[in-house]
């Protein structure tokens, strides 16, 4: 059967073997197998005392045929389960697709999609300036129109990359962007894309983990009881 784990009936007439259950079998079908095997060895122990060893053999060999065959259909039902499981779960993770084209009718309608594309782009043009404001600093001789195109482009290549905040390649994009429209040394470009990465990413990051801590302290005072509120007030 496959295992030494433990095998209990539940209420609803499945087996549980090894926290695997295993539908449509009882705890009378292995009560069954389990007697099979007693019947085939008394009667291999029968046989070879009536007949000599060689028919007990054999008597014992057709009678544990039964429970071997059972054995055999109720691993394969367990795996056919494990299956269907499987396919169940799966399924389950893809059923949320399901709600992309309502959630996209709301979400994208005219009104609602221009909000967002305004709001949008002044927090690009806003970051833009700051990014300006990191170049002007440096004085690496850097337009508002470039420093833009440098931003802009560096920041689609980060998110085209599907790595998180774009690390690496919006750095790289816009060392090289920074050198070719500034005409500046490596070092300077290299220093003036920190600057610009600190004050519009990892700002932004860090402003996010202060929120995230403020938030899951009042969820916690929220989910202590009131008796144990008051007691930390006083």
């Amino acid at each position: 059967m496959g295992g030494a784990g433990r095998i209990t009936a539940d209420p609803g007439g499945r087996l549980r073997h090894a926290g695997i259950v295993t539908e449509g079998f009882d705890s009378r079908a292995i009560a069954a197998a389990v007697l099979a095997v007693v019947l085939a060895v008394a009667l291999g122990a029968v046989a070879g005392t009536s007949a000599g060893p060689a028919a007990g053999i054999w008597a014992s060999l057709a009678g544990l045929v039964p429970p071997a065959a059972l054995a055999v259909a109720l691993q394969r039902h367990t795996q056919a389960m494990r299956r269907a499981r499987r396919r169940v779960r799966l399924l389950e993770r893809f059923a949320v697709l399901g709600e992309a084209p309502e959630a996209a009718r709301v979400l994208l309608t005219t009104p609602l999609l221009a909000a967002m594309t305004a709001v949008s782009a002044v927090s690009w043009f806003f970051e833009c300036l700051a990014a300006y404001v990191c170049v002007r600093g440096l004085h690496l001789g850097l337009s508002l129109a470039d420093t833009i195109v440098v931003f802009s482009l560096g920041s689609l290549a980060g998110a085209l990359s599907f790595l998180p905040g774009g690390v690496g390649v919006a750095e790289t994009s816009m060392t090289a962007l920074i050198r070719a429209l500034g005409d500046v040394s490596r070092a300077a470009a290299v220093a003036g894309t920190v600057l610009i990465r600190l004050a519009t990413l990892w700002f932004a990051v860090a402003i996010g983990l202060v929120g995230l801590a403020v938030e899951e302290r009042l969820a916690r005072r929220q989910r202590q009881p009131v008796s144990a509120r008051r007691s930390s007030m006083r």
